[in-house]
């Protein structure tokens, strides 16, 4: 059975652009006397819809597409759609061939946790998506699952159990699974763990592209009767996988072996897709000098083009020569023009205007982030001039302890990095450099001490070795104090730590989305009331 696996990067709601993106890689897929084309879950209307499956005519436009699909079908093909039952709604596959849809399968496990809410929307499957089909003369029997339907351990049912009790010949997984480190040797791993030694080949087509937050990695993989890996699609780009189930040897798996690579691939692609499917195209980007503002400039240029991305200096009397010295070098290294607007002026205005009421205080937070506020205004104006989107340039650890300004470095369309740690940007940043084979980043960038240059002399105020694996493990792992100084932290620090997460829910919820690259980012995936009082342990 020879098998094309396209998987393909829909966007939420485009019907007409949707279904002449299935239709163009399905002509490309026969094109390849294949036996059977496979898309991944709700490519119809795109992945996650959300509450437009409420709005009035989103799932009729859906089944039209379908229709309209199926009518051009020859050979079979599975696509993902949302199918509608009276007031149900299901989350289902469509077998389509010889211009009509000859069967349907209901997703049966719908995930409610982190960026899922499928409980909300669709009503789960009650039966075995079981298709008997004969291709060259052969009968088999196809199990059919959807995503969460394989990752079943915290279910009561599971599903790819009972297909292989049943006896299948071979399961195929249509999914929207979302990226996170070392993603696709989790799916290998678990495949192989839940298929054991059946001796039955497991096909996996996955979605690419990103949706607001979310950023689907593709990497779709068919794995032989043997449990050996023998195709894996492109990560974090559209492919067409073909391949023969029966026939097809051992690849070497593609997986992203870099962590760091896969990191920035994967927010590249979150940038890209953001602009592209928002109808924004340029950007811009407050370039300070440090580390964080750097490597945002650097995804930027990548995802978007040099000619695409525009940076600016925003200097005070706190800024270091050699902030502004590295800024330069860096936009050199990009290829694009790096502007300096003073704000030196504008912040001794502001202050002067509100010195009958600061008079006789002690000079605080108040104003250096009156300097954070004017950059703040003066990066929005620019863009509010020209069309250009604000990326942000906080980072996972900053956004957890609350060491940002609202309306301050905090403005902007995007968050780019905000789920990678202070420790993640480091080696993103190390790996950049490697990658290119000369310091793209400038050095001084990466060695000097972080500092947000509100006051003289300022350094950040954490040890970012030590901090920041303490505030991925409360935020990721849900680690209590309690663990944490079991684990040899010391008590204060963590207690200091996890008081700032909690309180600063506030400036989080403010924040402009960010791109989601870990097991738990902030955002849709993390519901934590600002009206917090609850402690822990």
């Amino acid at each position: 059975m020879k098998v094309a696996l396209c998987q393909i990067n829909p966007t939420v709601g485009a019907f007409d652009y949707n279904k002449s993106l299935i239709l163009e890689s399905y002509k490309k897929a026969i094109e390849n006397d294949v036996d059977l084309v496979v898309f991944p879950e709700m490519v119809i209307p795109g992945y996650l819809p959300q509450d437009l499956l409420w709005e009035e005519g989103f799932v009729a436009d859906n089944l039209s597409v379908l229709n309209e699909i199926a009518e051009q079908s020859t050979i079979p093909v599975i696509i993902g759609y949302v199918r509608q039952n009276k007031h149900n709604l299901y989350n289902s596959a469509a077998v389509c061939m010889d211009g009509q849809i000859v069967y349907n399968y209901d997703k049966q496990l719908l995930p409610t946790y982190d960026v899922f809410d499928e409980v909300r929307y669709f009503t789960p499957g009650k039966s075995h998506g079981i298709w008997n089909v004969t291709i060259k003369d052969k009968s088999y029997k196809i199990g059919l699952e959807i995503c969460e339907d394989l990752w079943d351990d915290d279910y009561d049912k599971h599903v790819t159990k009972e297909l292989l009790d049943i006896s299948v010949d071979v399961i195929i997984n249509i999914s929207a699974s979302p990226f996170h480190e070392n993603r696709l040797q989790d799916r290998i791993d678990h495949i192989k763990e839940k298929v054991g030694n059946h001796q039955i080949p497991f096909i996996y087509c996955n979605l690419i592209g990103a949706q607001d937050e979310i950023i689907f990695d593709g990497q779709s993989v068919i794995l032989n009767k043997n449990q050996d890996v023998i195709a894996v699609g492109n990560g974090f780009k559209e492919d067409i996988v073909i391949c023969d189930i029966n026939t097809a040897r051992p690849v070497i798996d593609k997986d992203i072996s870099n962590l760091n690579e896969g990191l920035y691939r994967a927010l590249c692609l979150g940038v890209k897709d953001y602009f592209r499917k928002t109808g924004h195209s340029k950007a811009i980007v407050s370039l300070s000098g440090g580390i964080d503002s750097a490597l945002v400039a650097c995804i930027a240029v990548d995802a978007l083009g040099n000619d695409n991305v525009h940076v600016v200096g925003l200097p005070s009397k706190f800024s270091s020569d050699h902030s502004i010295d590295d800024a330069q070098q860096l936009a050199e290294n990009l290829r694009i023009k790096f502007n300096v607007v003073e704000i030196q002026d504008i912040v001794n205005q502001v202050e002067k205007d509100l010195g009958s009421y600061f008079s006789g205080t002690k000079r605080n937070i108040a104003e250096e982030n009156i300097q954070a506020r004017v950059r703040g205004n003066l990066i929005m104006a620019l863009s509010n001039k020209f069309g250009w989107m604000v990326l942000s340039t906080g980072n996972k650890t900053e956004m957890a302890l609350g060491y940002c300004t609202l309306y301050g470095d905090m403005s902007g369309g995007l968050a780019v990095i905000s789920d990678l740690s202070k420790t993640d940007v480091y080696n993103v940043s190390n790996w950049i450099n490697e990658n290119a084979g000369y310091d793209r980043i400038p050095k001084n960038t990466i060695t000097k001490d972080p500092s947000a240059e509100l006051a003289p002399d300022q350094v950040d105020p954490f040890d970012y070795e030590i901090v920041s694996p303490i505030v991925d493990a409360i935020i990721e792992e849900k680690a209590s104090v309690q663990s944490l100084v079991k684990k040899g932290y010391n008590k204060e620090l963590v207690e200091r730590l996890s008081t700032l997460i909690r309180i600063n829910e506030f400036k989080r919820r403010q924040a402009a989305p960010g791109l989601r690259v870990s097991h738990k980012a902030f955002g849709i995936g993390r519901r934590i009331p600002i009206v917090n009082h609850y402690k822990g342990k």
